[in-house]
């Protein structure tokens, strides 16, 4: 007897294999073909390591979970983010963060100044710029 296992996001997504077990595996690897640059290596004798994506089942109530026509779904694992690619990612989030309140103070400035120059048509005797205010 055989079991059909559908895999989930990642690389093979929508796939669907039928393997000869009675139990599901706990994970499923999926090897990768390597980059053409990787196929015909310039100089390099040693082959490059064959990359592989992770499948793990998905859990319903503690059961395997199932799609309609009976295969159990496997979920794509991503690789965890190695310590260069973490920083990296927490300095573009900061900076994006950075960008974002540079623009809203800029925002807020000129509606500001706009609401101020609309109060200054019917107060002619208040300053020029609210600023002067303080």
């Amino acid at each position: 007897m055989s079991i059909t296992i559908r895999f989930v996001g990642g690389p093979a997504d929508g796939r669907t294999f039928a393997i000869p077990d009675d139990v599901p595996p706990p994970l499923y690897l999926i090897p990768l073909a390597p980059p053409i640059s990787e196929l015909f290596p310039s100089g390099r004798v040693e082959p490059t390591p064959i990359q592989k994506a992770e499948y793990e089942p998905l859990w319903q109530d503690g059961w395997p979970r199932r799609a309609d026509d009976g295969a159990y779904l496997y979920q794509h694992r991503a690789a965890p983010l190695s310590a260069e690619e973490r920083d990296a990612l927490e300095r573009d989030a900061l900076e994006r963060a950075r960008r974002e309140a540079r623009a809203a103070e800029e925002r807020r400035a000129a509606e500001t100044d706009a609401a101020w120059q609309e109060i200054r048509k019917e107060r002619p005797e208040y300053p020029a710029d609210w600023r002067d205010l303080f």
